[in-house]
């Protein structure tokens, strides 16, 4: 596992720097989550992870199926993971691509746990407090989690900002016990 992940990282950052050298990103942005999600595809996985399959028979199906207007630079990146045995590594590579894209342009996502589902409102007052909070745009991943029981958990990076029910009656009953 730590080496697929060190062979995305690896392909990510060659990948930003060519196209942020070529003035890409934005294509980049748009083609390799078109082509992750492709290989995503339990079958199509199954098919490029294999060993007895010859690459060449890999990459013809994979320029089958991948649209015309894919960039020929992201599909040459996901053909040479494949080539080199590392097609595990394509769906980190896509996310740390990204990672580094939010970087580039100054986004911190944000993941925001909460009981319930938040409607727009609640969506953009949270947006809002957490890019005064960071002092950077924000970008949310939502995530409902029951077991809050009610509030609010959001994970920035490394920093755990809880405002849960669940974790108050937690540090409630931690209070109690030591009574």
């Amino acid at each position: 596992m730590a080496r697929r992940e060190t062979a995305a990282r690896r392909y990510a950052e060659a990948a930003f720097q060519i196209a942020a050298a070529d003035g890409a990103l934005d294509r980049w942005e748009r083609d390799l989550p078109m082509l992750g999600a492709a290989l995503a595809d339990e079958q199509l996985r199954t098919f490029v992870e294999h060993p007895a399959v010859a690459y060449a028979e890999k990459e013809r199906v994979l320029r089958l199926i991948v649209p015309d207007d894919v960039g020929r630079e992201a599909v040459s990146l996901v053909l040479l993971m494949i080539r080199r045995g590392r097609p595990g590594a394509i769906p980190a590579t896509v996310e740390r691509f990204a990672e580094l894209l939010r970087r580039e342009r100054g986004i911190v996502r944000a993941e925001v746990r909460t009981a319930i589902a938040l409607d727009d409102v609640e969506r953009r007052a949270i947006t809002e407090r957490l890019a005064a909070l960071t002092e950077k745009r924000i970008e949310i991943h939502e995530v409902v989690d029951e077991s809050l029981i009610g509030g609010i958990a959001v994970r920035i990076g490394d920093r755990l900002y809880d405002a849960s029910v669940r974790s108050r009656l937690e540090r409630l009953r931690a209070r109690l016990a030591a009574v």
